[in-house]
């Protein structure tokens, strides 16, 4: 079975960015919306169409079920189904998920299992629910072990989630991540330069690829050997990201600029997240609405504009 696994990934080793060995590609990663009628029902129709727009605007790969997915508001069976449901409509995009139950094995190792079957080339496990906040790295490695053992066929994900708890991953763990050999993506947040360069340095002869996703080092990171961006940005604004991604990539001189264009748009796109993005993406044209979940509080007639302005502003952007 993990012979099979590593050959679906095979049409997806060559990254865009560069770099070495087995990855999955490089570029733009979206960490997916999830849209919803008015009677909080899952919008099917309307995540096809949201898959859709990440694809044309220059997605790499795709994360589903992660926090802006709205992933802990979602059971384990609607998380399966939207896995598979975006797996069907990517193609031969690939397409990562978490929502993984806990940590312990028998129900973590039967939910992968079944990821796998939806067609997910690795399950997300967030770093947090492994252990308690004040455990320390030797625990969190045992269970991490025992997960692997337990699902042998599946490749991995790890996402530092800033809930419960944000576990920032040290070097040393992620070089151990990258030498099992079964860890492929890795979005990191500690929203700090130094630190994703060092974790790029402990993973760059292993499969495992870093994705930072703070917007105000993106091009930095991606320049110090970070493999792309996995961040909220793309959820209201994909080919702006896209092209800081690639301009960045390649060195291009418009990075600077459309760097600093995201950066300050990243503190009004936060207000009421992910509502803002749901907003953002309806006025883009996706058929989403502005509903979630999750409880998120109406924004004021003045963030509503403001929004409104941002929408212009980026639609601008790339004239």
């Amino acid at each position: 079975m993990l012979t099979r696994r590593h050959a679906l990934l095979a049409p997806f080793a060559t990254p865009l960015l560069g770099g070495a060995g087995n990855r999955i590609p490089a570029g733009l990663w979206p960490v997916m919306l999830t849209p919803f009628r008015a009677d909080l029902s899952i919008d099917w129709p309307a995540l096809d169409a949201l898959t859709d727009w990440y694809l044309a605007n220059g997605a790499a790969g795709l994360f589903a079920c992660c926090q802006s997915s709205e992933v802990w508001n979602l059971t384990e069976a609607e998380r399966l189904q939207v896995t598979a449901r975006v797996v069907k409509r990517a193609g031969r995009t690939p397409v990562v998920a978490g929502g993984l139950p806990g940590f312990a094995v028998g129900p973590v190792s039967e939910f992968v299992k079944r990821l796998e079957g939806g067609g997910a080339v690795a399950a997300v496990l967030t770093t947090s629910q492994v252990t308690e906040k004040q455990d320390p790295d030797t625990l969190w490695r045992e269970r991490v072990e025992a997960i692997l053992a337990a699902a042998p066929a599946l490749p991995f994900g790890l996402y530092e989630a800033p809930s419960p708890y944000k576990r920032l991953l040290s070097p040393e763990m992620m070089r151990w991540a990258g030498g099992t050999g079964r860890f492929v993506f890795h979005k990191d947040t500690s929203c700090d330069l130094s630190a994703v360069t060092a974790k790029v340095r402990a993973v760059q002869s292993s499969p495992l690829s870093v994705f930072n996703a703070h917007v105000p080092i993106l091009v930095d990171a991606i320049r110090a050997g970070g493999h792309g961006f996995s961040g909220i940005a793309a959820n209201a604004y994909p080919n702006v990201v896209a092209y800081a991604v690639r301009q960045a990539g390649q060195g291009g001189p418009e990075a600077g600029r459309v760097q600093r264009f995201l950066t300050d748009a990243e503190t009004i796109l936060n207000v009421r997240y992910p509502l803002s993005a749901k907003l953002m993406a309806n006025w883009a044209g996706q058929p989403i609405q502005p509903v979630c979940r999750r409880k998120v509080v109406e924004l004021t007639p003045e963030q509503m504009q403001t929004l409104r302005e941002l929408r212009a502003a980026a639609d601008k952007v790339l004239r």
